[in-house]
């Protein structure tokens, strides 16, 4: 077969905006002789002349589109030439009518006409075709069709001056006797002409041939050009040649005149389109026929998977990732992908080339403008395909912007493409042009400017360009649009995006503490009003997702009130729980008129996947470890399950949400270079600039673990719940080998990771411990080197800490360390452009020196220094902070302060 997709690719009648586009060609076949007794006699016999001399014609073409009998447009026709011996016109024609503006039962009409004399032309022959194909595809490329002599066009759906006829399953006649009028815009000096058509059955060759040899070949032909055959040079030469040369000598045969038509093609890049016809907001369902049946068949295998697929899929794209890492392409296979990396931007990629691309993935990230075409080969629904994708994405080479712009297309639109880099897009809006983010707005509010909801219709049609864009009828066009339209479009698309994207820039809204921030907000306050108006008008899905949104939002407000009151309150962290859970066994009386025992559900902000619909007194807490005494909130789930979340009112946690989003990143820098740390990235998000959620981990702080169990050994051993006398470790220290390694890595990561991002305020109240062995650290009000301590360590390595690691952990601890700060060193440049998209969002520890923290954070990874260099640095560092006794000191006083809360 070739090398031509077989994937279909078709636009919708309605989305064409092109007009169309008729090639009238040659006229083939006898062409009638004049009878002498129906000339007209004109009393000037000198403008008198016989029709079949050849030398002298001058015919032309006349071309119209009707509907139901009646026009849609003017009749446009060819230009006047005259034609010595065969009339061939090979003239483009322009109809004054659009593709978006045709009926389904439109018909093209085709009316041969000759100058007979200055004042008076007659009708050589007359043709109709449908315009829209018994499938309902509009026609293309070329057709042979039959000329109707002296007869004008019928221009009914079912006419009687078909040019092409197409077969049925009854055995009715494809044509009957119809009695054809000249239509107005045809009619012509003489009298008003009536003929009678004959009887036309499929195979009657005496009145109509039906060419069945010239439709043979034609379709065979056509077959080829297609790319449907097999391909062999050296006999398609052959074949081509005698093919032509049998198509011409059976026109010319023919004792039928044939009129030779090509309809205009549609393309998208170098793929060509049909067009199919459909009407948006069309209540009645039309079913299109399968081949020549009236019936619509039913596939019981439609929707089924495709097992021969699906094992080919599984064998080309295993997870055998380290196999795929050491492949290179021969250089057969590396000039295809050259030429794959040629392609225009949408082109649809086969699944042969999908399959190639794939296998040599990890030597193509090395090219910039591979990337695009690469996640065009991820299959999306498939996760452990897009675990690996994912993972590929942070070791690719940065592309150009131009083709950056690729991305931001409708090929494109996995949800965590955007969720992990969400935050820094809401902040690179700030730098739009406003006119961009409010011309909407304006366009909007046109007609009513008094208020805006009464427009919201025409302005959610504005806000988001429908799919109906124009698209060039010979190549594709992809209209560019602005940042905040984008990030509005996709969240239309992707409930979980419109959540956050609301979040980020709601909040953005109160950022207002100068004059220069107020323009901001106001830019802000226009994007949060634009998406919302969009939500509630684009569809169905929207609508749920913003009535969502308007709940959470009322949500939020009650737990500030409840808050407020409970903070209010004189007396230990003790007696405001007790407060709060009296508060909330209130219910419906309860002062912030809100009954927190039985709700309807609600999307969780924290997690929009995650419905609660009560909250559990009798597990609320209040930690007292930290001055802004965060609440605990246990949720019970529509599943019935508990869900504890972290309420805090009093703190700005857009720095939180900021270190705790390149935490995330970090972790999947390192996985995808096959190290797991064991880190604990969880969630947060601010509601405000005073208040916010925080995921809850079950854990323990280490100071709490301490005073009760005196050392981490002895609390991970109260935890070992089996046995296994095959596990060395767990027989030489009491811990298991899956716990102990899961200690002695997520030691090592959070030790760089908070070194790098100049984690301060480290204490042992905010140095957690899970049961599993996962250590992980909390509450990053202090960044980028800021510390409310004097002479803050570089590392957070407590004596404690290693006191669970002999000399062989202690080397594993070590190695995971160097490993991990040289792999993140390579990708740098990456959180130097986040933390640059966030200098202006007015985070505390950035804009405190926000000229100097890009560089500090540079700083940090010495890529002044050569691998082995950095790792001897960062071992002195280490080395220095196990044995600091300030920061002990530092814990006492700590301790001795919280006593008093």
């Amino acid at each position: 077969m070739s090398n031509v997709s077989e994937k279909f690719h078709f636009v919708y009648s309605y989305q064409l905006e092109d007009r169309i586009q008729i090639k009238i060609g040659s006229v083939d076949g006898e062409r009638p002789q004049q009878a002498s007794n129906d000339l007209f006699l004109s009393k000037n016999s000198s403008f008198i002349r016989n029709l079949n001399d050849t030398k002298h014609s001058e015919p032309y073409v006349v071309c119209q589109i009707f509907s139901d009998g009646q026009p849609l447009c003017m009749p446009v026709q060819t230009s006047f030439k005259s034609f010595n011996d065969r009339w061939n016109w090979n003239e483009w024609l322009t109809l004054p009518l659009r593709y978006c503006d045709l009926p389904r039962h439109s018909i093209l009409t085709l009316c041969i006409l000759e100058i007979f004399s200055p004042t008076d032309t007659r009708i050589v022959g007359s043709t109709t075709i449908s315009l829209f194909a018994s499938d309902g595809t509009f026609r293309r490329g070329i057709y042979d069709l039959k000329l109707w002599p002296k007869t004008p066009p019928d221009v009914r759906f079912h006419s009687s001056t078909l040019g092409k006829i197409e077969p049925t399953l009854n055995s009715e006649p494809i044509l009957n006797n119809y009695k054809n009028k000249i239509p107005t815009n045809l009619q012509n000096n003489s009298k008003q002409i009536t003929t009678k058509t004959p009887v036309i059955t499929w195979n009657d060759e005496s009145e109509y041939p039906m060419l069945d040899e010239l439709s043979r070949i034609s379709k065979l032909i056509k077959t080829h050009c297609d790319g449907h055959t097999i391909h062999q040079e050296w006999l398609e030469q052959l074949i081509l040649a005698k093919a032509r040369s049998s198509l011409d000598t059976e026109r010319s045969n023919t004792k039928s005149m044939l009129l030779l038509i090509e309809f205009a093609r549609t393309m998208m890049g170098d793929s060509e389109c049909a067009v199919i016809y459909f009407e948006p907001n069309f209540n009645d369902i039309i079913n299109y026929p399968i081949g020549y049946t009236d019936l619509v068949v039913f596939d019981p295998e439609l929707n089924l998977e495709n097992i021969v697929e699906s094992k080919h899929l599984k064998l080309a794209r295993s997870g055998r990732k380290a196999m795929d890492k050491e492949l290179k392409p021969a250089r057969e296979q590396h000039d295809k992908l050259m030429k794959i990396l040629e392609y225009p931007p949408g082109q649809f990629l086969p699944i042969e080339e999908q399959d190639l691309v794939w296998k040599y993935r990890f030597s193509l990230s090395q090219h910039k403008k591979a990337l695009a075409k690469f996640l065009q080969c991820v299959h999306w629904e498939k996760e452990e395909e897009v675990k690996q994708a994912l993972d590929l994405l942070q070791q690719w080479v940065t592309m150009d912007t131009e083709d950056a712009l690729e991305l931001l297309g409708p090929a494109y639109h996995h949800p965590k493409d955007l969720l992990l880099y969400l935050l820094q897009l809401v902040q690179a809006l700030r730098y739009e042009r406003r006119d961009l983010i409010n011309a909407y707005l304006v366009d909007a509010a046109g007609e009513d400017q008094n208020s805006l909801n009464s427009s919201s219709e025409n302005y959610a049609n504005i806000v988001v360009p429908s799919d109906s864009s124009s698209i060039d009828s010979t190549k594709s066009c992809c209209p560019l649009i602005d940042l905040s339209t984008f990030l509005i479009q996709r969240a239309c698309e992707k409930p979980i995006i419109a959540n956050y994207l609301f979040w980020y820039a709601y909040v953005e809204c109160e950022n207002n503490s100068s004059s220069k921030d107020k323009i901001t907000s106001d830019m802000y306050e226009a994007f949060v009003e634009r998406l919302s108006i969009t939500l509630k008008t684009k569809n169905e899905q929207t609508q749920q997702v913003r009535l969502s949104i308007e709940a959470q939002k009322k949500f939020v407000d009650k737990l500030v009130e409840l808050t407020n009151i409970v903070k209010r309150v004189q007396g230990s962290a003790k007696v405001k729980e007790d407060k709060l859970r009296s508060l909330l066994l209130e219910g419906d009386d309860s002062p912030v008129k809100f009954n927190f025992l039985n709700f309807e559900p609600i999307s969780l902000p924290l997690d929009p996947e995650i419905k609660i619909r009560r909250i559990i007194p009798e597990k609320i807490r209040i930690f007292k470890v930290s001055a802004k005494l965060p609440f605990l909130f246990v949720c019970e789930t529509t599943q019935g399950e508990e869900y504890p979340i972290i309420f805090k009112y009093g703190d700005d946690l857009r720095q939180d949400q900021l270190i705790l989003q390149i935490v995330t990143l970090m972790d999947r820098i390192l996985r995808k270079e096959n190290i797991d740390l064991k880190l604990t990235p969880y969630k947060v998000l601010s509601t405000s600039l005073k208040h916010g959620f925080v995921q809850y981990i079950e854990s323990q702080p280490l100071q709490k673990i301490l005073e009760r169990n005196r050392t981490i050994r002895q609390y991970l051993q109260s935890k070992v719940t089996t046995t296994n006398t095959e596990d060395t470790v767990l027989n030489e220290t009491g811990i298991p080998r899956e716990m102990m390694d899961a200690y002695v890595k997520s030691c090592a990561g959070y030790c760089v990771v908070t070194y790098l991002l100049g984690i301060g305020d480290r204490h042992l109240d905010n140095l957690l411990l899970r049961d599993s062995g996962q250590l992980f650290h909390i509450d990053f009000g202090f960044i980028m080197g800021r510390d409310p301590r004097p002479l803050p360590q570089a590392m957070r390595v407590s004596k404690d800490m290693m006191e669970m690691l002999d000399e062989k952990h202690l080397l594993d601890f070590l190695r995971h360390c160097f490993t991990a700060f040289i792999i993140l060193r390579k990708h740098a440049n990456v959180f130097a452009n986040l933390f640059s998209l966030m200098l202006d969002a007015n985070i505390p520890d950035i804009a405190l020196e926000r000229d100097k923290t890009v560089k500090k954070l540079l700083d940090k990874f010495r890529l002044d220094l050569d691998h082995e260099k950095a790792t001897s640095y960062l071992k002195d560092l280490i080395d220095s902070s196990k044995g600091a006794i300030v920061p002990q000191f530092y814990d006492y006083l700590h301790n001795w302060s919280l006593a008093f809360r």
